[in-house]
């Protein structure tokens, strides 16, 4: 599997999942996308109408980041917990708290961050799948990387503030990376800052989701 996040209208993600999923998957990709609708909307009552906009608005990629390594921001999770004095397994067993929850509970598998305001990621219970769905608020993942790049200062030592629009990183690279310049996981999760600032940010400007999805890696963006 491949980390995968991309930025577009949900139905166009659809649309792809139609065109390259088997029949089964997608009627689940459609139950996914229409029980996040209604959790969010059930959050959020007061901004049903822009919820169920959002949902239904019809926009081309504009950006796409795409990792060999699964993994790809488990450096970054790492980290932010490590700051806070806990763990991943803490934080997702409800033992633990984090000053960076949302970016931490997008968790390995697949998410979606929402361009709406919201303090605790919400689970999602899909009918006939057998973990929730996770939902992020954007807004407060921004906020949140804030905070962390005071810590990994990435300007200053990786050269950027965010990744381009359209990024695809191999295993391979990484690997040579790894051996030829001696880096760490503190350095990939400065990465992961870049790649989800970058993210989030085109979708905030463009009223979009950013999809993260693994299932997707070997879907055309």
């Amino acid at each position: 599997m491949k980390f995968d996040a991309r930025v577009l209208g949900i139905p166009n993600h659809l649309a792809h999942a139609k065109k390259h999923l088997p029949k089964p998957d997608y009627q689940l990709e459609l139950a996914k996308f229409d029980a996040a609708q209604a959790r969010l909307a059930a959050k959020l009552p007061a901004e049903k109408k822009a919820i169920t906009d959002f949902f239904n608005r019809r926009f081309d990629c504009i950006s796409h980041f795409q990792c060999e390594r699964f993994t790809f921001l488990s450096p970054l999770h790492e980290f932010a917990c490590f700051l806070d004095g806990t763990t991943i397994e803490e934080v997702f067993g409800e033992n633990a708290w984090t000053s960076y929850l949302h970016i931490v509970l997008m968790g390995p598998n697949d998410s979606l961050v929402v361009p709406f305001d919201f303090p605790v990621p919400l689970q999602v219970e899909v009918p006939d799948r057998r973990h929730p769905y996770t939902l992020c608020s954007g807004p407060r993942i921004l906020k949140e990387l804030e905070v962390l790049d005071e810590y990994v200062a990435i300007e200053q030592t990786i050269g950027v503030r965010q990744f381009d629009a359209f990024v695809q990183i191999s295993n391979a690279d990484m690997e040579r990376y790894e051996k030829q310049e001696g880096v760490g996981r503190r350095f990939w999760a400065k990465w992961g800052v870049a790649a989800l600032r970058g993210l989030i940010q085109r979708a905030a400007g463009n009223g979009l989701p950013v999809i993260v999805d693994p299932a997707f890696g070997d879907v055309p963006a």
